[in-house]
């Protein structure tokens, strides 16, 4: 192994020659925020052997002696190799690496959103346990690589409801209006404050997402991948507002970063490089030239020191020493790396500064900067806004009014004679089956698509699930009842079910409760099964199989299914309805269609008979409140199926 003299200078130094001292000079320095350090963190994965060749983990260490068994099954792969480091407040912090190096796992693990089987993550010198960390998740700002927002709402109301959730509930509506007014000013989203997330460049989306972190005042903001899809221009101005924002506010800014232009490099307080889940280098930028020189990986004149660091880390550099061994430059620079260095100073900073913080004051955080009334007022005034835009739609009315129109039209003015029971009957079975099945499969939708929303949201601490839920669930039912009041008004009429207003709001009532059924089973099955294609065919068995037990396709259900009827809201609608309807005497007209009638065109059947014809099981009321209990207890089921979901995902 060659000799590196230089490596704790080169991985500690400022401007000042003493590079490891600066570590525990770091506590001084950093009184006004926050001091991040993690010292030797390691994270496996277990890969499933039939898998290992088409999914990628992110790093190509096999864990010692899981190569003996990746012929008989699972094998481990180390996405995080003893990484050591330190990130300071005022500083921005660069990971970078290949694809696939470890970049992500880290900030998944440094923000608290992963899990890692060992080492030590610490605050200024307080190590961090599973419910502090929890704790300060809230002053964690997290920017995904990916952009996830509701893309119906405007940047302006993302940016207001991220305000009024994260900010303090002390703060004033103008203060925090303020807020979102600088956030908008400082990102130059003016010109689109107005627009739909959905109509945003991808450049414009992303200055969105930073700016719903920014806006709640973190004391770490993490960036994964943030210059992605942005030009060079832009990607420079990005990482220099980072760097003001960092200075003037004391924050400690950490991003991962592909490949950077070389102003970008060069603008970089810290950086470290990562290969296969293994540290390489930590320092400053211009430092780690230094360091490749020594180690005869010298970077040529007016090329891009990012580009050369890459190159080397993918193995695309050829120097003489690599093509005559065995060894690639990455291997060599994960050998020649000693982190144990890095994490022995680290581990003695940690322990001197956590025995005098124990007498110090520690600023505590609280997980949430709102109550849990606040958070369901403005999760509802935000679910509502969704609705109108997903639910309460232009088509959707147009789809209500066609279906009533047509409905009414095969129906239409039917009389109330013997003739019409089975017209009358299908009529409402119809029409609870469609409405039961519209809200089951549109609520389905709700927590799939929302659920990285939500999982991003609830991560960093902008709400309880409870709220969220009861708002969710509160706020869609207006939008979901409205359309199928405009189908039974005109269909209702126009097939002259009855000339009684009160039976009129009666069968409205069913209608609306049989809706609200098929939203809490669509919601059950949305919150148990998120993949979509999986969901969508588990909820079309589920409702075909309840609609054939509805009582009207089957009379006769065989005895071992006896207990299935029970399950099923289209027969408690069904049965709900039918004896509200036949209230009164029907006519017989001789078509010989009710057995005690005998083909006789007068007299005419109570209508207890046309009821038990129809086998209508139990009262109104029993039947009604049967479907409340189904409106209900699935719900319950379904949030604390949402609760079950692991940390991690979040």
């Amino acid at each position: 192994m060659s000799s590196q003299p230089s490596q704790t200078a080169l991985s500690f130094g400022d401007d000042e020659s003493i590079p490891i001292d600066s570590v525990k000079d770091d506590r001084d320095r950093s009184s006004s925020g926050l001091l991040l350090r993690w010292s030797r963190l390691r994270k496996t994965v277990l890969v499933q052997k039939s898998y290992d060749s088409r999914i990628s983990f992110g790093a190509p260490i096999i864990a010692p002696g899981a190569a003996n068994g990746a012929q008989r099954g699972n094998t481990k792969k180390v996405i995080l190799s003893d990484v050591s480091g330190f990130a300071r407040p005022g500083e921005v912090f660069a990971m970078m690496g290949p694809s696939g190096s470890g970049k992500t796992s880290l900030l998944n693990c440094l923000s608290g959103r992963s899990p890692y089987e060992s080492g030590v993550l610490s605050i200024n010198g307080k190590p961090l346990d599973q419910q502090n960390m929890k704790r300060l998740m809230a002053k964690i700002a997290y920017v995904k690589q990916t952009d996830i927002f509701f893309e119906h709402l405007t940047v302006y109301d993302q940016l207001f409801y991220t305000a009024s959730l994260r900010l303090p509930q002390t703060w004033s509506k103008e203060k925090k209006l303020a807020e979102v007014d600088r956030t908008i000013e400082l990102l130059r989203l003016s010109k689109v404050a107005d627009s739909e997330i959905r109509m945003l460049s991808g450049g414009e989306k992303k200055r969105v997402n930073i700016g719903t972190e920014l806006l709640t005042d973190p004391e770490i903001v993490l960036l994964d991948e943030p210059t992605s899809g942005l030009d060079s221009t832009t990607s420079v101005e990005l990482v220099k507002m980072l760097q003001q924002l960092a200075q003037k506010s004391q924050k400690t800014v950490i991003m991962s970063i592909h490949q950077p232009s070389s102003a970008l490099f060069q603008s970089f307080d810290r950086v470290l490089y990562l290969a296969g889940g293994s540290a390489v280098y930590f320092g400053k930028p211009k430092d780690s030239l230094v360091y490749l020189k020594e180690h005869g990986m010298s970077c040529p004149d007016g090329y891009n020191a990012a580009d050369h660091w890459m190159d080397l880390l993918d193995g695309l550099s050829s120097y003489t020493y690599a093509r005559s061994t065995s060894m690639t430059t990455r291997q060599r620079l994960i050998r020649d790396w000693d982190n144990e260095v890095i994490a022995k100073e680290l581990d003695t900073s940690v322990n001197e500064e956590g025995d005098k913080s124990t007498t110090s004051k520690n600023k505590e955080y609280s997980k949430y900067n709102t109550s849990w009334g606040f958070q369901y007022k403005i999760l509802v005034n935000r679910s509502l806004k969704n609705s109108r835009s997903a639910i309460f739609t232009p088509i959707n009315i147009i789809k209500s009014v066609l279906i009533g129109f047509v409905a009414g039209v095969l129906y239409f003015q039917m009389d109330y004679t013997e003739s019409s029971i089975q017209d009358r009957a299908s009529y409402f079975f119809f029409t609870m089956t469609y409405w039961v099945m519209d809200s089951m499969f549109q609520s389905f939708m709700t927590f799939p698509t929302e659920r990285d929303v939500v999982l991003k949201e609830r991560a960093s601490g902008s709400y309880r699930l409870s709220a969220y839920f009861l708002a969710k669930t509160t706020s869609e039912l207006p939008a979901r009842v409205i359309l199928p009041c405009v189908y039974m008004v005109i269909s209702f009429w126009m097939a002259s079910i009855s000339n009684s207003f009160s039976i009129f709001f009666a069968t409205v009532g069913i209608t609306l409760l049989s809706v609200m059924t098929g939203e809490a089973i669509g919601l059950l099955v949305g919150s148990t099964v998120y993949d979509m294609e999986k969901g969508q065919t588990v909820l079309t068995v589920v409702a075909l199989f309840l609609a054939l037990l509805g009582g009207f396709f089957v009379q006769n259900v065989p005895s071992w299914l006896d207990w299935a009827q029970y399950l099923s809201p289209f027969a408690y609608a069904f049965f709900a309805i039918l004896p509200i309807v036949f209230n009164e005497p029907i006519p017989c007209d001789g078509s010989d269609i009710i057995p005690q009638c005998g083909g006789s065109d007068t007299g005419s059947i109570a209508p207890e008979g046309v009821l038990e014809m129809l086998t209508v099981k139990n009262s109104v009321a029993f039947n009604a409140g049967m479907l409340f209990f189904f409106a209900l207890f699935p719900r319950f089921i379904a949030y604390f199926a949402l609760r079950a979901k692991k940390e991690g995902d979040r």
